[in-house]
Parts: structure tokens; sequence; C-alpha cells
């Protein structure tokens, strides 16, 4: 029993002294790997460059309606409103190609109309110019109201804001109401 014993005895001092030298290696390479100094690198997070830039937005300006007139207008035996519109652009650089016209019962509810298609405009470039609208864009309105408007169209695709009448016709033949609001 007793060299058994002897065994045991020696495998439990042999133990601690793995354990001391693992643990002297851990330490060792912990040290190396700590005294071995980064490698330098060209990389740079800060740069001296500086830039600067100005911009400007496109503003198209919206027509400015001078004076309306709303009539209830006996055409082929038959009474039609007509709503006139004169009207300028405020700076230059507009025709009156550039022109949108507008048209519905509403300010809310104003659809696209084109020239010649219920509406005509005449005038020389750059205005000031006589917009009319009649027939069947403002029929069965007698007595009622409209709203018509105006904006700019530009060559990018950008539109002004619409100026817009609201025209109050009389029921029989006569003048009406106009009630201008310009776009600013």
């Amino acid at each position: 029993m007793k060299s058994i014993m002897s065994r045991g005895a020696v495998t439990r001092r042999k133990l601690p002294n793995r354990l001391r030298i693992c643990a002297s290696l851990v330490v060792c390479a912990g040290l190396l790997v700590a005294s071995v100094p980064p490698a330098s690198t060209t990389a740079t997070w800060t740069d001296a460059e500086h830039s600067s830039a100005g911009f400007s937005a496109l503003e198209v300006p919206a027509p400015v309606i001078d004076s309306c007139t709303a009539q209830s207008v006996l055409v082929n035996l038959s009474l039609r409103p007509r709503v006139t519109l004169t009207w300028h652009y405020p700076s230059t650089g507009y025709t009156r190609a550039n022109a949108q016209y507008w048209s519905g019962t509403s300010v809310a509810n104003l659809a696209p109309v084109s020239d010649g298609n219920g509406v005509s405009t005449t005038g020389l470039d750059p205005g000031p110019y006589t917009s009319t609208f009649q027939g069947g864009l403002l029929a069965g309105l007698l007595g009622g109201s409209a709203d018509v408007g105006l904006s700019a169209g530009h060559a990018s695709g950008w539109s002004s804001k619409t100026s817009t009448v609201r025209a109050t016709f009389p029921l029989l033949v006569g003048s009406g109401t106009c009630v201008i609001t310009n776009a600013s």
C-alpha cells in the first residue's frame, strides 16, 4: 500500500509543477506580445482639404392677373358664360407660350385646359396678355360661379404657383363679379 501512496504523492507534486510551467509560458507570451510595438502606417484620419460651393433654386414666376370680367353672353341664341383676364409675368424671360391654363368648379378642383380648347389668348410678347375662358368649360354656370387660373411652365418641367379668379355669373345677360387671387 505504501507504494501506491507514494505514486499518488509524486503525481500530486508533478501536477503543480506543470501548472507553474504553463502559467509561466502564458505570462511570457503576454509580455512578448505587449513589448512588440505596432507597425507604422501611412493612413491618416484627418485631411486639410476643404471645399465650398454655391447653388440657387429655380423659381418660376406666377403670372399676375391685372383685371377680370365675368359675363353671360348671347352666342348662337344661347347664353354662354365668359371670363376674360388681363395678365402679365412679373419678370422677363417668359412668354405667352409658357402659360398654363386651369378651369374648374373650385380652386381645389382645377384641371388643366389647353390654349385653343375653350381658352384663347391674345397679346404680343412680353405682354400684357388677354385670355378668355368660354364655351363648354363654363357651360351651365349661369347664375353660378367658376374658378379659372394661370400658371407658368418652364422647360425644366417645373411650374409656378397658380394665380386664380373666382368668377360669379349673372342669371341673365350682363356682367358678374371676379375675385382675383394672385399667387405669391
